[in-house]
């Protein structure tokens, strides 16, 4: 007789517990099963199996409960290995999540403890030779005998003859078919076979210096500007890890630089890469999880997620752009920090993790200078050109003279002149859709969500107003729904609209739009960026998505048009996502041997973060920055913990906010900021409030929160979500 431990598949936390089983035969742990919860058929995940000679009715006693049998196994082998087990569970106790959401964060769809398999193995029929020698053949049997035979094996749906001649050749026992499991290929990448260039001195010395340290645990920052050759650092870096026999795994924060991450990779390293992001088929992940659980790969290539990857040794892990907030998530439970999963599996291992980024958080290069990580500096571009000149253009000159359009003089005449010189542009507009609002002329009403406080996003291509926040749409009706009148302003152009605009007011300009809109199918970045680097346009525009990483040699130009969009939010974080986010792109720009220039319209040209911007300066930046957050208290002076509270009562949301707040204010140690409303007060018909919480001692703060949550574990009414160094205030 087998007490099996198990885990039921509700994320609830008040679940969050192993509940025991019965199995005759034994079971391996961390795999799923078939039980009876609650009278409902349910799955679980096994974490301990222990083996007793005591009979079910004498546990039952011992106990004090009944038990019930395991009905039947789910998996063979287990689905996670011992360490990622561990760090679920690590994960779990300090995010305040389930454990069963911290493993199903871990796992394809297709091996969520939750989940029966919807897609499974993929299979291919083949033809090949058997040892019986043929006689008597027709002219067309013998010549399809031959082909599989000089082939030595053949798809079956290559073969090139007919059904009955391959029937036939199975009925004499010439041919044999037969039935394998092949791999959805995950991405596909054209290899041109590209040599490994010869690393420059600053390169070789920081390969060199990282790589004398391989067999330990430490954290370095390559701080790096852009297009000074990090990616070539990496790919060192990866060659000699795999050379000691040890394994990669290779970040990127977003979807959209995925593919050129792994094209670099591929080209250098075959097949032996694999592909881990969100956009990937349910067939494809699971076949890319397989290969890595299998241990057939030597890196894994992917955005956050694949920072899971269930490789047994591994012996390098790179996060490339560090400082992007896209490595936290922040949607759902659990809210984690790919950083802090990364140093957990640096230690496991016994491995260094390699940060990169143009523009380090604040955080991590205040970290380097103070010694706690190592800290790398490449001061130059690989080409040897200077970094692109930036010019500021104030938007409030322009509508003095009389300009009311989204472009300004000095940009319309720089795209006119790039286009015609056949070289490329990069078009910055962080605002999807075609016009952010639309208010009516009659009645002054502003079309906004039912559900949440923001006022609806018109989508042109669909003819619809849409809600960016809970994903509520509706038919656009070109019509008031307040007094139905036909006089609506839309106003705020986005990324839609300002196509358009380029298309009629430049000659010669083919578009692409890169956002979250048009890069929604599947495969939808890669297409957009090969179409791009084939130079079937000459104007990519786009949300931040393209200031990370992108890289092409023709783009000469890079325009922002808005400039301050990112300045004037209510975030202690404002000044740096700012400058990261316009230094970022800006580093598109003459990034082969063509010259690269950037223009930015602004209406504010003498804010701080610009003079530190016309220099590419990022340490004028940080030293600036570092002096307000000193002076605000704010990370990394401090760490900080946000307690969002939420209800569809408005009331409720407010009072209980309140009680949360003063209780935590009875702690010494802690500085408590709020209660207050969110930024966005109501989303999904619930009203927010938030409560920002100031500490430097993670243990003073874990028992208070720790009891928060408990409070109202099982509250209908109203619910909390803590989130530990909070990117997004909102």
């Amino acid at each position: 007789m087998h007490l099996v431990k198990v885990l039921v598949e509700m994320p609830a936390l008040a679940l969050d517990q192993e509940f025991d089983y019965l199995s005759v035969k034994e079971i391996p742990p961390r795999v799923r099963v078939n039980i009876l919860f609650n009278r409902r058929n349910v799955i679980g995940y096994v974490t301990k199996v222990e083996k007793t000679d005591l009979t079910k009715g004498e546990l039952e006693a011992r106990l004090g409960y009944r038990l019930s049998y395991i009905k039947n196994v789910i998996d063979e082998s287990p689905l996670l290995n011992e360490e990622l087990e561990t760090i679920a569970f690590n994960l779990a106790r300090q995010s305040f999540s389930s454990k069963i959401a911290c493993i199903q964060t871990m796992l394809p769809k297709q091996l969520k403890p939750a989940t029966v398999q919807a897609v499974g193995k993929k299979y291919q029929l083949y033809l090949s030779v058997s040892a019986k020698l043929p006689e008597r053949l027709t002219k067309r049997q013998q010549e399809g005998y031959e082909f599989v035979r000089d082939k030595g094996k053949v798809k079956l749906t290559d073969f090139p003859y007919s059904k009955a001649i391959v029937d036939k050749l199975i009925a004499l026992e010439l041919l044999v078919k037969t039935r394998e499991e092949i791999y959805r290929e995950a991405m596909a990448v054209k290899l041109e076979g590209i040599p490994a260039p010869e690393l420059n001195p600053d390169q070789a010395k920081i390969v060199k210096a990282i790589m004398l340290k391989k067999d330990t645990s430490f954290t370095a920052l390559i701080h790096g500007v852009t297009g000074s050759g990090k990616t070539e650092v990496y790919l060192s870096l990866a060659a000699a890890t795999i050379k000691s026999g040890r394994q990669v795994i290779m970040l990127v924060p977003e979807i959209a630089l995925t593919p050129m991450m792994v094209k670099a990779f591929k080209n250098r390293f075959g097949d032996t890469v694999a592909v881990i992001h969100s956009r990937l088929s349910s067939g494809q992940r699971y076949d890319e999880y397989r290969r890595i659980s299998n241990q057939e790969v030597d890196i894994v290539v992917g955005a956050r997620s694949a920072i899971f990857a269930p490789l047994a040794n591994v012996g390098l892990i790179v996060m490339d752009e560090e400082h992007d907030s896209s490595y936290k998530q922040d949607a759902k439970s659990p809210r984690y920090g790919t950083l802090n999963v990364a140093k957990m599996r640096s230690r496991f291992h016994g491995c260094p993790l390699v940060l990169g980024s143009a523009t380090p958080s604040l955080e991590s290069y205040a970290r380097a200078k103070n010694g706690v990580y190592d800290l790398y500096e490449l001061t130059n571009r690989i080409n040897g050109r200077d970094l692109p000149h930036i010019t500021m253009v104030d938007m409030k000159k322009e509508l003095k003279n009389q300009n009311y359009s989204i472009f300004s003089q000095l940009l319309k005449d720089k795209i006119q002149a790039t286009i015609a010189k056949g070289q490329q542009v990069i078009l910055l507009l962080n605002k999807r859709g075609y016009a952010t609002a639309i208010q009516c002329l009659e009645c002054g009403h502003v079309i906004k969500c039912p559900h949440c406080d923001v006022s609806l996003t018109y989508h042109k291509d669909q003819n619809k107003l849409k809600c960016h926040y809970c994903d509520y749409q509706v038919d656009f009706t070109g019509r008031c729904p307040d007094c139905h009148s036909p006089a609506l302003k839309l106003t705020g152009e986005g990324t839609q609209k300002v196509a358009e605009l380029i298309e009629a007011e430049f000659e010669g300009a083919k578009v692409l739009r890169f956002d979250v809109d048009s890069t929604r199918n599947k495969d939808g970045h890669q297409k957009i960026l090969e179409q791009f680097e084939n130079k079937e346009a000459n104007i990519l525009l786009g949300t931040q998505m393209i200031a990370k990483g992108l890289d092409f040699k023709d783009v000469t130009l890079v325009g922002v048009l808005n400039g301050d969009a990112a300045l004037n939010l209510p975030d202690f974080r404002a000044n740096e996502r700012c400058f990261v986010l316009l230094e970022q792109v800006s580093g598109r720009a003459g990034r082969d041997s063509l010259e690269g220039e950037v223009i930015i319209q602004s209406y504010d040209i003498d804010h701080p973060v610009y003079k530190a911007l016309l220099n590419h300066d990022y340490h004028q930046f940080f030293v600036q920055e570092m002096r307000i957050r000193k002076m605000a208290n704010y990370p990394p002076f401090v760490h900080l913990a946000s307690v969002l509270v939420t209800s569809k009562s408005e009331k409720n949301a407010a009072t209980q906010s309140q009680l949360i707040a003063n209780y935590l204010k009875k702690t010494s140690g802690l500085e408590v900021l709020g209660p207050a409303p969110s930024l966005i007060h109501r989303i999904e018909d619930h009203y927010r409030y938030w409560i920002m919480v100031k500490f430097k001692d993670s243990k003073v703060i874990y028992p208070c929160l720790q009891n928060v949550v408990a409070k109202y574990l099982n509250d209908r009414f109203v619910q909390v979500v803590v989130d530990f160094n909070p990117y997004n205030q909102i």
